[in-house]
């Protein structure tokens, strides 16, 4: 499995301004919906405090394993190294999620979510411009060497498993029926998790400094179908300005999210 793709690999990946503030766009770098049971935050790390809050409040929904998340990203996040935070397999509190989060990077929170136990499968739909690899297939990963012994234990009490799709349209033309669904995300009645990246609404994600984005029409189908897919139980959302061309573009697609899953700008809370 390659990390081609990987938003680290990108020197400019977070900027100073990813740690100062949102400027005059947001009112904080991390708010939720409480009715809507949906997570905002700056940079991605940050979901997995939201997962890890999740699991906390509702225990019994965990009580039979890890959720599957629906990552819908531009990239596929799967730099293994987040099983290494510290602090991940302590974490007892929303405090302790948050400070676990906040040594994550914006590329490893899923192996750390997985590894801690939180996420228990991964549906990728991720464009393949960036990074065409099997997140799936660790063959090419010297699992034998000292440096990655951590994964190499933890893998061998349990896989790391999932389908990947290549699009939003790909997932729809691969799922024909409800029962499909369900059986893609909730085989064994598990929590499922909707983590969406607004970068992938950008037109050419490839293309660092580009800054187009899809057209809002085909933004906005593409939202509704995920909203409708599955009775989630919690959504988490990156706003990425850095991988979406600019604030503008983030401030743009968040705006056609609170449209289409009903989100009001005054409900928000920071987290």
């Amino acid at each position: 499995m390659s990390n081609a793709g990987s938003k680290r690999v990108i020197p400019s990946k977070i900027p100073p301004s990813s740690r100062t503030g949102l400027g005059s766009f947001f009112a904080s770098d991390r708010f939720h919906y409480p009715s809507k049971r949906l997570y905002v935050s700056r940079n991605h790390q940050w979901a997995y405090a939201a997962w890890e809050m999740a699991r906390l409040a509702d225990a019994a929904k965990f009580s039979s394993g890890g959720a599957t998340l629906l990552h819908v990203d531009a990239h596929l996040d799967d730099t293994w190294d987040g099983v290494l935070a510290e602090g991940l397999f302590a974490v007892n509190s929303p405090q302790s999620a948050l400070e676990v989060a906040g040594r994550l990077e914006i590329d490893n929170f899923i192996w750390a979510g997985w590894a801690a136990g939180v996420i228990d499968r991964v549906v990728y739909v991720c464009p393949k411009g960036l990074d065409d690899s099997d997140p799936f297939d660790l063959s090419d990963w010297n699992l034998t060497g000292e440096q990655l012994r951590p994964l190499r234990e933890l893998l061998e009490k349990k896989a790391y498993t999932g389908r990947r799709f290549e699009s939003v349209r790909e997932l729809r033309e691969g799922l024909g029926s409800s029962g499909d669904v369900r059986k893609l995300l909730a085989p064994q009645d598990q929590p499922v998790i909707l983590d969406l990246d607004l970068d992938v609404f950008k037109l050419y994600p490839e293309r660092l400094e580009d800054r187009e984005l899809v057209p809002d029409g085909r933004v906005r189908e593409e939202l509704v179908y995920l909203r409708d897919l599955y009775p989630y139980d919690l959504i988490t959302v990156a706003l990425s300005p850095s991988f979406c061309g600019s604030e503008e573009n983030s401030a743009r697609l968040l705006g056609l999210v609170r449209e289409v899953f009903g989100l009001a700008e005054e409900e928000s809370v920071p987290w």
